[in-house]
């Protein structure tokens, strides 16, 4: 048995970790940390955390050699081994791990080491002497108080753990135990409305999916903070940071911008229980977190993903369809505003996340398609194409369903290609062309003929771009709006450019990401957003700005703005309806 005992030394943000385990032969044992964790496409390099490390072996100090950035060997000696080491924890996110006197949490990718040829065997995880009132919620298998074992060691880093002060909101799905355990600090809220919009997106995705689903039980961990975004699926569980400000207030009616936020971020870790934790690409079965793990398939795996987020909100009733289409509308207005989509495939984009996507750039807009979003869009052009030619026999539920069928009779993952091929057995439909097009091309998806098929027209206009797209109306300004051509962040007296979109009026005006405008038409630059929204097409503004501490001075015409903002209009209700229904 290989035991893990974690001991927190909060106000030094240090975990103190002492793994155990027996070596019965006179070879080194091969010790590995994970570069990187399931979940989050890129190298994270966590043994760099590891402040101090040594070994002993039956009781006596031994010798324990790094032989890569996080590889260490034992000496070969058998015996009773120790190694002791400390990892810094100061990363407020759900993919490592943080510790300060109010709360700790890790994700055990990044302070649990493998021992090579032993993942196998049991691991014992021991959290002790926890400050005074902390509580515990994770779904690893308890054995004692704070005392946890598994079968093996991916099975052990696939529960993350919370610590510290938890409010638990539990509640029955499909008959299976779930629970929502809350930390951080956040004002009162409408308890019983997360509690029951939650349960019934929950419901909703067990429903479309065949049973047994692939938990016993399932724990959202909920940090709440201030400004704070992102989630990370596991097994049975999932980590998740939100606003203190998106919980739902008490007397709320449609849930707002931020709930809806929210909501989308519970169903889109919870669709993952079934669709990468579950059915996965064959290049993650099994995982190697020495190394990056290239596959084509993230558009279907987070893609896919990102689509039924949102439609299952609909779906499950705990959005109206009117605010399901803003939803939409908005994303097919981020995807059309980035110039990435005509450079970057989607096939590129999910091959290349490692490097391009997770490290993203000030020329991200210019040179990347987010999968998670444009792969939203090819799933919902791809479920409105089955539903139309299979004359409403099939649809992408019908793909899901069938996909997890195998998953549990096969336990293997999906190799390159053979999502396609499957989908299109299932379905009996060809697909090739749509999938060729749509996966390893940057023509445009048919975005307007497919949501045609479900009675909403799309119009695309020139609005300006803090509109964001969202329902039409009847009447639309008689001329385009201006654009700027850039990103920026406004600041208390200047705003600082982040992002120069190509082909733009700061682009030709030479402004660069960084720049920090101080006045414009020689006022101070306080509101650069006001003053774009009483500027026309054709005004030229005079900038002055700082570049790297040297004052600059350029004058820039405001181009005419893009048809890129996407506005959605209802034509037929009962379509509507029965495609947010999932009924065929």
């Amino acid at each position: 048995m290989i035991t893990h005992t974690l001991r927190p030394e909060p106000k030094a943000h240090y975990w103190h970790i002492t793994l155990g385990f027996t070596q019965t032969d006179n070879a080194p044992a091969v010790l590995k940390l994970a570069n990187w964790v399931p979940g989050s496409y890129t190298i994270r390099d966590f043994a760099r955390h590891i402040v101090e490390i040594h070994a002993e072996c039956n009781g006596q100090p031994a010798a324990l050699v790094q032989t890569a950035k996080n590889t260490w060997h034992t000496a070969a000696q058998a015996g009773e081994w120790r190694v002791r080491y400390t990892v810094y924890a100061y990363d407020l996110s759900v993919r490592a791990a943080y510790l300060t006197a109010e709360r700790g949490f890790f994700d055990g990718a990044c302070l649990l080491f493998a021992i090579e040829g032993r993942l196998n065997e049991t691991q014992t995880l021991v959290l002790e002497h926890l400050p005074e009132g902390w509580q515990t919620a994770t779904t690893l298998p308890a054995i004692g108080a704070n005392v946890f074992q598994t079968a093996s060691y991916g099975e052990l880093i696939d529960h993350p753990v919370e610590l510290g002060r938890i409010e638990t909101l539990a509640f029955e799905a499909h008959g299976i135990p779930h629970c929502i355990a809350l930390s951080g600090h956040y004002p009162d809220f409408d308890r019983d409305r997360l509690r029951r919009d939650v349960q019934r997106i929950c419901e909703t995705q067990l429903a479309m999916f065949p049973d047994p689903a692939p938990f016993a039980e399932y724990l959202f961990l909920l940090h709440l903070g201030d400004n704070i975004y992102g989630g990370l699926e596991h097994r049975s569980s999932t980590a998740l940071h939100a606003d203190r400000r998106s919980l739902p207030p008490h007397g709320m009616g449609e849930a707002n911008e931020a709930c809806t936020e929210l909501l989308g971020l519970f169903s889109h870790e919870y669709f993952h229980a079934w669709n990468v934790k579950s059915v996965k690409p064959a290049a993650f079965a099994p995982y190697d977190l020495d190394r990056e793990n290239h596959t084509e398939q993230l558009w279907a795996f987070e893609g896919i993903t990102a689509y039924y987020d949102d439609l299952l909100l609909a779906r499950s009733r705990v959005i109206s369809p009117e605010n399901y289409l803003a939803l939409l509308a908005k994303n097919i207005t981020r995807v059309r505003q980035n110039k990435g989509r005509l450079k970057q495939t989607l096939a590129q984009s999910s091959y290349t996340a490692w490097h391009k996507y997770y490290k993203a750039d000030e020329n991200a807009p210019n040179a990347l398609v987010s999968y998670y979003q444009q792969g939203s869009l090819a799933a919902l052009c791809l479920d409105l194409a089955i539903r139309e030619q299979s004359a409403g026999a099939h649809s992408l539920d019908t793909v899901m369903q069938q996909l997890y069928r195998d998953w549990l009779h096969t336990r293997r993952g999906i190799a390159e290609g053979q999502w396609q091929t499957r989908c299109q057995e299932i379905t009996g439909l060809d697909l090739a062309d749509f999938f060729q097009t749509a996966l390893h091309t940057t023509a445009p998806l048919p975005l307007a003929e497919s949501l045609r098929t479900a009675g909403i027209r799309l119009q695309y206009a020139a609005l300006p771009r803090s509109h964001g797209g969202g329902l039409g109306t009847d009447t639309l300004p008689s001329e385009p709006a201006p654009d700027f051509g850039a990103r920026f962040s406004q600041k208390a007296d200047h705003a600082l450019l982040t992002h120069i979109l190509n082909g733009g009026s700061a682009e030709a005006a030479a402004l660069c990401p960084g720049d920090k405008i101080i006045a414009v038409n020689n006022y101070a630059c306080t509101d650069l957003a006001g003053i774009l929204a009483a500027a026309r097409t054709g005004d030229t503004l005079e900038i002055h700005y700082f570049r790297h501490g040297l004052l600059h001075r350029t004058a820039l015409t405001l181009h005419e703005a893009e048809a890129d903002t996407a506005l959605l209009y209802i034509e037929d209700a009962d379509k509507l309806g029965r495609w947010l229904a999932g009924t065929l």
